[in-house]
Order: structure tokens, then sequence, then C-alpha cells
């Protein structure tokens, strides 16, 4: 991969993916003993979902289509038979 040749919105999803990385690195160095794997987590469940929603907001601003049918808000009509 060249990374010289990423669009913008991949380069924002790449740093957000190293900013993601350096958390799990620095949870696991600064994890008290026999809970390393418990920081791990959290840093993922933390960081790493920070950098899925980030991912989800450009793809989908990226694509309007995929915004169709309004407001995630919104409720769910039921189908009619």
């Amino acid at each position: 991969m060249d990374l010289s040749e990423l669009t913008g919105n991949e380069r924002v999803i790449a740093e957000h993916a190293v900013l993601s990385y350096r958390e799990v690195a620095k949870a696991t160095r600064d994890a008290p003993p026999g809970q390393g794997m418990a920081a791990v987590e959290r840093a993922v469940l933390d960081k790493g979902f920070d950098t899925l929603r980030k991912m989800i907001e450009l793809g989908a601003s990226e694509h309007p289509e995929a915004q169709k049918g309004g407001s995630a808000a919104k409720r769910a009509r039921a189908a009619t038979p």
C-alpha cells in the first residue's frame, strides 16, 4: 500500500487507527500485573470504537444514498401484508 495515495478520509482513518494502536500499547505497558488483558480490552472498547464510528461517519458522508430513509432516530414502520 502506498500511503501517499490515500484520500483525505483514508488518511483520517489511518491516523485514528494509529492513535487507537498507541492507546492499546500504552494500556499494555501501564497495566498492573495480572490485568493486562482487561486493560487492553478497555482500550480497544474505548478507542477502537471511536475509530469505527469515524469510519462509519466518513463512509456514509461519501455516499448520500446511504442516508436515505431519514434519520435513524425515527421509528420504523411495520410492514403491511
